[in-house]
């Protein structure tokens, strides 16, 4: 059966039967359940499949299996298209944050900025005022000031000038101190080297998950102590973001979407990775999201 309908994956390399799942219910007694594969018909053309595999016994002999498979194009192709949706959405949020990025740095910073210096100048220049009025007049200059650094920082945080030009190292690590200083909380930054060809694509996609981990842990955890990872191997890049607060019904929040945790997924999905989030109501959260660094990922950084 393996030689007819399941010879080839779907890449076009050989599936040697030793590694077929199908076999696994004779091979370990265990059902399997597999949507990510292809069958083979007999013009030799494949299509996608879901199929379960279940082991038959005569007492506590394995004598066979059933093979039970439904023909998935149909949803592939509406997964697909979905996808396309997803990562154009994500593209038309990312667009528009940089140019609200653009409009706060260039436009209301510098106004802002502008502000403070004119009523510094008022001070000076008519010192002989009543003390309350200058003292009032400082006191709005001060408050301009505190305005354009929130502004500034809010420019930061939509559009990181930093992950473009220095990396995301080093815009993480940025971006957890500056979080750490307006939250008054400690976020520690570890990482390993990350070389400066990971594609632009996947930087984007785990700076943004580390942004909403971080806001999320702040918000729900009851902690101030968080600690961040960044690791990276030949094949994969991890990002690992823990606290040991409150935790929260993983499941629950997935319906509710009261989290961002579907947006999460959603962007580690369209750069082929993985998140994954284990969390249990007072044993903390640890969120990971893992990246291959497979050759269609490379080639997002060659087509940018």
């Amino acid at each position: 059966m393996h030689r007819l309908i399941h010879h080839t994956r779907a890449d076009g390399t050989f599936s040697p039967a030793e590694e077929c799942r199908i076999y696994r219910a004779f091979r370990t007694g265990e059902a399997t359940h597999v949507d990510d594969e292809v069958l083979w018909r007999a013009n030799g053309t494949s299509f996608p499949a879901e199929y379960w595999s279940h082991p038959q016994r005569r007492g506590q002999e394995i004598v066979g299996a059933v093979v039970a498979f439904i023909d998935i194009t149909e949803r592939k192709v509406a997964e697909a298209a979905l996808a396309s949706v997803s990562r154009r959405l994500i593209l038309a949020q990312e667009q528009e944050r940089t140019r609200i990025a653009r409009e706060l740095h260039d436009d209301i910073s510098q106004r802002l900025a502008m502000l403070t210096i004119d009523l510094e100048q008022l001070k000076e220049r008519y010192s002989d005022l009543p003390a309350g009025l200058l003292y009032y007049v400082g006191q709005l200059r001060d408050h301009s000031s505190e305005i354009a650094t929130d502004v500034q920082s809010l420019s930061h945080e939509l559009h990181s000038p930093k992950l473009e030009y220095l990396g995301i190292a080093p815009a993480m690590k940025a971006f957890c101190r500056e979080f750490s200083d307006q939250q008054n909380v400690e976020a520690v930054f570890d990482h390993d080297e990350i070389p400066g060809t990971l594609p632009q694509e996947i930087s984007l996609c785990l700076f943004r998950v580390l942004q909403e981990s971080l806001q999320n842990a702040v918000k729900h955890s009851g902690l101030r102590h968080f600690d961040v990872e960044l690791r990276y191997s030949s094949d994969a890049i991890d990002l690992i973001v823990r606290d040991s607060g409150s935790g929260f019904d993983v499941q629950q929040s997935m319906k509710t979407r009261g989290l961002g945790l579907i947006s999460m997924a959603e962007r580690v999905k369209l750069v082929d990775g993985q998140l994954s989030i284990d969390s249990q109501p007072n044993r903390g959260t640890t969120i990971h999201a893992r990246v291959p660094l497979n050759a269609r990922n490379h080639s997002i950084r060659a087509a940018g």
